[in-house]
């Protein structure tokens, strides 16, 4: 999807506002030993959410360029833009608002600031991401000032991140990560994806510990730059509400679907309006029992002039 001369210029406003802002530490000796004592500390508890990453990829790589429900015929691509077209009239001014929004980056320049912005947006709305963002601009300076925010410890950015929401499985997250890029590359940096393939970069994305493929299409989409069809929670719903996807599908492989069948001209905004589709169509809200969601409705109608079939 093209972006005009405004975003593009945002971006690059951006981009040196977040150069400016890092606090990266390059020091790799005191800092270790930091590392090795509060890996001891933090060891993996019999709980944790994924016990290996490998599962993640094996199952993304196994339909990395194809759905996982070759049989199952919709969306269609005539589904797809006429959804497209009935959502973007009814949601893209507050699609736009949003994006217009300061806080709102058009794009993260660098890597693991994107999963940390991943991190932040998981399971919770954007505004609640975005108070867990502006309380640690006031508490550390920065979102993406590691030294601070590690040194500081668990504790203290439990507290800082505590309004966002899930503050404690968050913060035992971002320590993870923290932890182990510093182990893997000396420093807390991972642009070397950036000149990565897809295959490459999810490889190592979902390599992280508590990053799942939805996290990992974020980074994707907003650092990398790379056209894929993210599936939260809410854009799940609506899929198997619409009928886009198999009845009991997981979000994984709604979302190993979805992102092999929607026309990659629609991806970026389409998953936006179906955001804000969810909060405002009462038939599709989390835990509605009403019915007769508009686009849904009007997309079928549509469907059976043009075709003559009842879809």
């Amino acid at each position: 999807m093209r972006r005009s001369t405004r975003a593009a210029a945002k971006a690059s406003q951006q981009a040196t506002s977040y150069a400016l802002k890092r606090d990266r530490s390059q020091s790799t000796s005191s800092k270790d030993e930091t590392i090795k004592k509060r890996t001891k500390r933090s060891a993996p508890k019999k709980n944790v959410v994924k016990e290996s990453p490998d599962v993640d990829w094996k199952s993304w790589s196994a339909n990395a360029s194809s759905t996982p429900y070759p049989d199952f015929k919709h969306p269609t691509n005539r589904e797809c833009h006429l959804a497209y077209d009935m959502l973007y009239s009814l949601h893209n001014s507050a699609v736009e608002a949003e994006f217009n929004d300061t806080i709102t980056p058009e794009t993260i320049p660098f890597v693991l600031d994107a999963m940390m912005v991943a991190v932040l947006s998981q399971a919770t709305s954007w505004s609640n991401a975005k108070r867990a963002m502006d309380s640690m601009k006031n508490i550390y300076g920065s979102v993406f000032a590691y030294e601070n925010i590690y040194t500081g410890g668990s504790e203290k950015l439990q507290k800082t991140i505590r309004c966002g929401g899930l503050h404690v499985r968050k913060t035992k997250i971002i320590m993870s990560i923290l932890d182990d890029v510093k182990r893997r590359y000396g420093k807390w940096n991972l642009d070397h994806l950036l000149a990565a393939s897809d295959e490459d970069a999810m490889q190592e994305l979902l390599s992280y510990k508590y990053i799942g493929s939805k996290s990992a299409f974020v980074v994707m989409g907003w650092c990398l730059k790379r056209n894929r069809f993210t599936v939260d929670v809410h854009v799940h719903r609506i899929a198997g509400l619409w009928g886009w996807i198999p009845e009991g599908a997981s979000r994984e492989n709604a979302q190993l679907h979805l992102d092999a069948v929607v026309p990659g001209e629609l991806k970026f905004k389409l998953h936006f309006f179906l955001i804000q589709h969810g909060r405002t169509c009462v038939a599709c809200r989390g835990g509605s029992r009403v019915g007769g969601c508009e686009v849904k409705v009007e997309v079928r109608r549509r469907l059976g002039e043009e075709e003559d079939v009842v879809i």
